[in-house]
């Protein structure tokens, strides 16, 4: 499903040449993912949920350096709530549950992890976090103060809080799809709970 084509439109120069690029090579494959991702948060979510591929209708100047599609019970949006998300750049996939542009109820989300960790602190070390959706950095749970990393969440006006585990570029030329379709279910799997634990704390 992924090959490095999907990496590569970020080295497309322009807005509108990027966006074309990525309308033409990235979202294909997101959509691809998408069908079998619905009905796998659905079956192990017990809910409806709907995939979102992110526009940047927005954009008027720059191009963007990384792309995502969203699974959530939204239908309208997802940015509102706990979301899944499937993030594309240049170097890496990376599979994400997220929190970000300010969820209903973040604080409190935020505030219930730092008393109770125990969830987070199950996820493997090898799992990564991200403070920032619109930004490539992003750092390994075994680097990573999590109290800490959610206490700017609460705090920081405008903080966000990911968590899931990266994918690099060079990984697609090495395994099959069938291969990274087993991991990615793995990965959700185990970010599930979390989000279980988030949408049971504000009603959505």
């Amino acid at each position: 499903m992924i090959s490095e084509d999907v990496f590569d439109v970020f080295l497309v120069q322009g807005l509108d040449e990027r966006m074309q690029a990525i309308r033409e090579t990235v979202q294909p494959e997101f959509k691809l993912l998408g069908d079998k991702l619905v009905p796998f948060f659905e079956s192990k979510c017990c809910k409806v949920f709907y995939e979102h591929v992110a526009q940047h209708r927005r954009r008027t100047k720059y191009a963007p350096e990384i792309t995502w599609c969203a699974f959530s019970q939204q239908q309208r949006g997802y940015k509102m709530e706990p979301h899944f998300q499937v993030a594309v750049n240049k170097d890496y996939l990376a599979l994400w549950l997220s929190f970000i542009d300010n969820p209903k109820g973040e604080e409190k989300m935020a505030a219930a992890f730092i008393e109770n960790p125990e969830k987070i602190v199950a996820i493997p070390t090898d799992f990564d976090v991200s403070l920032d959706h619109t930004k490539t950095k992003s750092e390994k749970i075994e680097n990573t103060d999590m109290i800490e990393a959610l206490k700017r969440w609460k705090n920081v006006k405008k903080g966000e809080f990911q968590i899931g585990k990266i994918f690099p570029k060079e990984y697609f030329s090495k395994h099959s799809s069938e291969e990274f379709l087993t991991e990615i279910y793995d990965v959700f799997e185990r970010l599930i709970p979390i989000y279980q634990t988030a949408m049971s704390i504000v009603e959505f």
